[in-house]
C-alpha cells in the first residue's frame, strides 16, 4: 500500500521569476483572502440582523410604557421598521449568499446603512439626544468593527456615517417645537447629543484600530502559511539544508512539493548566486524518471525555495528501514533507472551530489504502476562551478578519531555536500563533485539495498570518513551470503566504487549497461508497492 512519510520529498515542474512575481501573488492573495473574509462577515452580519430585529421588537413593546412616560413612542411604526429590517436582512442574505460578483463596498453600505438611519429616527421619537435608544447605534457601531475586520481607511466612510447618523437623525426628525434655532440653544439637548457623540466617537476609534490589528495580523498568517500561489499544509520533512512542506497550488487545484532553502546554512553567499541558473537548469530535465521541478524563487525574507511534484508512494530509504535488503533484480532495475536519469543530468553537466536511498522514491503512478523517481536536485550543480569547498579529512593518515558529531545520513553545508555513507571517496577529501562522484553514490545507495548494510560501518564519522577514503569496499555477496547475488553483479558494483574515479565506469550509460543483465524487466513491481 502505498505511503507517505516525513522522509519524503516528492517534486514538481515549469519556471517562475523570483522576488517581484512572488510579491504580486503574496499581494494578491491578500486581497482576495481579504475580499472573501469580508463578504463572509458582511453575510454574518445580515444573518445577525435578521434575528436580533424581531428580538428588539419584543424589547419596544415591553418599553414603551416604562421608559417613556410623558411622550409615548410610536410604537406600531417602531414594529412595522422592525419588521421591514427583519425582512430587509433576510432579503439580503439570501441574495448576497449567490452573488459573488457583488461589490463587497455596495454590500457594507446596504447592510449598515439602512439600519443606521432607522435607529437614529428611533432615537429622535423617543426624547432626541436624552433617549436611551442611542445605546442601540453605539451597538450597530462596535457590531461593524467587531465583525467585519480590515484597514481602518477602507472601513471608515462607513463608520464614520454611523457615527454622524446620530446627530445627522436628531436634526432632520428632532422636534423643534421652538425652531432649530431654538433646539441648537437647548443646553440639555445639545450637552445629551454631545456626551452620547463622545463615546460614539471612541468605541469608533478604537473598533477601527482593533479591526486594523486583526487585518494585520490576518494578513501575517496568510504570508506565514503562503508563498505567492501556493498554500503551506504540513511539514514533510527537513534537514541541513532546508525543510520541505506539502502545499497546493491554488490555480492548478493540486497538490505539490516546496523545499525551502536556507541560505544561512551558506555562509559564504555562494549557494544564493547558483540557485537560480541550476533551477533552471534542472527544470528542464525531462526524464520520467527524474522529479519535476516547476517553479523556483526568493521569498520575501531571502530564501531559496522551488516547487516540485508532488508523489505518493515510498522511498528506498523506508523500504530499507521497514524491510531491509531488497532482492537483486529489482535493485538493479532501481539503479539502471536512476543511471537513466542522472545520465540526462550529466549531458547537461548537472551533478546531482547527494544521491541515497532517501532520494530516490517509487512513485504510484495513475494507472497503478511503480515508478522510481530521483529526488532533491536542490545541491546539483553545473561542472565548470568552483570547488566545493575545504576538505573533510586533512590527511587520511591521520586515521578515525573519536567522537560523532552528526548523524552519517545529514548533508553537511559548508564542508562537503552530499551524505558521507554513500559520497564519494574523492569528495570527502575535497576535490569537486563529477559524475563519477554520482556513479559511487548509485553504486553504494544500491549496495546498502543490497545487503542491508552501508558499505562502510564505523562507530565514530572519523572512522566513516576514514574508511570510505583509505579501505577498500568487501563484494556485496560476501557480506551478504543469504542474497545469493549472480556471478558478476559484484564485479560491476566494486568497479563503481572504486577509489580513484577514473578507475569507473566511463559515463552513466556505461554504467546502466552494465547493470541491465541483472536487471529485473523494467515495469516488474517491488513487494512493498503491492502491500
Amino acid at each position: 500500500m502505498a505511503r507517505e512519510r516525513s522522509s519524503q520529498k516528492p517534486g514538481t515542474a515549469s519556471i517562475r521569476h523570483g522576488p517581484p512575481t512572488i510579491q504580486e501573488n503574496l499581494e494578491a492573495r491578500f486581497e482576495r483572502e481579504t475580499t472573501a473574509l469580508f463578504r463572509t462577515r458582511l453575510l454574518t452580519a445580515s444573518m445577525f440582523g435578521a434575528m436580533l430585529m424581531p428580538l428588539f421588537g419584543v424589547i419596544d413593546v415591553l418599553g414603551a410604557n416604562s421608559w417613556w412616560p410623558d411622550t409615548s413612542p410610536p410604537l406600531a411604526a417602531f414594529l412595522i421598521l422592525r419588521f421591514a429590517m427583519t425582512l430587509w436582512f433576510v432579503a439580503l442574505w439570501v441574495f448576497l449568499r449567490n452573488a459573488e460578483s457583488f461589490p463587497v463596498g455596495a454590500m457594507d453600505w446596504l447592510i449598515f446603512a439602512p439600519p443606521g438611519l432607522i435607529l437614529g429616527y428611533m432615537t429622535a421619537a423617543t426624547g432626541g439626544a436624552e433617549s436611551s435608544y442611542v445605546a442601540g447605534t453605539i451597538l450597530l457601531v462596535s457590531a461593524r468593527t467587531i465583525l467585519v475586520p480590515g484597514e481602518a481607511r477602507t472601513h471608515l466612510p462607513v463608520v464614520g456615517f454611523l457615527v454622524l447618523s446620530y446627530p445627522l437623525t436628531l436634526v432632520l426628525f428632532g422636534d423643534h417645537q421652538a425652531g432649530f434655532g431654538g433646539w441648537m440653544r437647548d443646553v440639555d439637548q445639545v450637552g445629551h447629543m454631545i456626551a452620547n457623540l463622545f463615546p460614539l466617537m471612541t468605541i469608533a476609534g478604537v473598533g477601527l484600530v482593533g479591526s486594523d490589528m486583526i487585518h494585520a495580523m490576518h494578513q501575517r498568517l496568510i504570508s506565514a502559511r503562503s508563498l505567492g500561489r501556493y498554500k503551506i499544509k504540513r511539514e514533510l520533512g527537513r534537514g541541513a539544508m532546508g525543510v520541505v512542506y506539502l502545499a497546493w497550488h491554488r490555480d492548478l487545484d493540486r497538490p505539490c512539493v516546496i523545499k525551502l532553502i536556507n541560505p544561512d546554512k551558506d555562509s559564504s553567499g555562494a549557494l544564493r548566486r547558483r540557485f537560480e541558473r541550476e533551477a533552471r537548469e534542472t527544470s528542464l530535465l525531462r526524464s520520467p524518471h527524474t522529479v519535476q521541478v516547476f517553479d523556483f524563487g526568493i521569498t520575501n525574507k531571502g530564501q531559496l525555495f522551488y516547487v516540485m511534484e508532488h508523489l505518493d508512494g515510498v522511498s528506498l530509504q523506508d523500504m530499507l528501514d521497514d524491510d531491509g535488503s531488497q532482492p537483486f533484480d529489482i535493485v538493479c532495475r532501481w539503479m539502471a533507472t536512476t543511471c537513466e536519469s542522472l545520465a540526462e543530468a550529466h549531458a547537461r553537466m548537472l551533478i546531482h551530489r547527494d544521491i541515497k536511498p532517501a532520494n530516490l522514491f517509487l512513485a504510484r503512478t495513475a494507472d497503478d504502476r511503480e515508478m522510481l523517481k530521483v529526488l532533491d536536485f536542490g545541491i546539483a550543480r553545473k561542472l565548470d562551478d568552483e570547488g566545493v569547498g575545504a576538505p573533510v579529512v586533512s590527511s587520511p593518515s591521520d586515521g578515525p578519531g573519536p567522537g560523532l558529531p552528526e548523524d552519517a545520513r545529514l548533508t553537511a553545508v559548508g564542508t562537503i555536500m552530499g551524505t558521507p555513507l554513500y559520497v564519494a571517496p574523492e569528495v570527502l577529501t575535497g576535490a569537486p563533485a563529477s559524475d563519477r562522484a554520482d556513479q559511487y553514490s548509485v553504486a553504494a545507495t544500491g549496495f546498502h539495498l543490497l545487503t542491508g548494510r552501508p558499505v562502510f560501518t564505523a562507530t565514530t564519522m572519523e572512522e566513516l570518513l576514514f574508511k570510505t577514503i583509505e579501505v577498500e569496499p568487501e563484494a556485496p555477496s560476501k557480506v551478504h551470503p543469504e542474497a545469493r547475488l549472480p556471478a558478476g553483479l559484484d564485479s560491476v558494483l566494486l568497479r563503481a566504487l572504486r577509489k580513484k574515479p577514473e578507475e569507473r565506469f566511463p559515463s552513466m550509460e556505461a554504467f546502466r549497461q552494465a547493470l541491465e543483465p541483472f536487471a529485473a524487466a523494467p515495469g516488474a513491481t517491488s513487494s512493498v508497492m503491492e502491500r
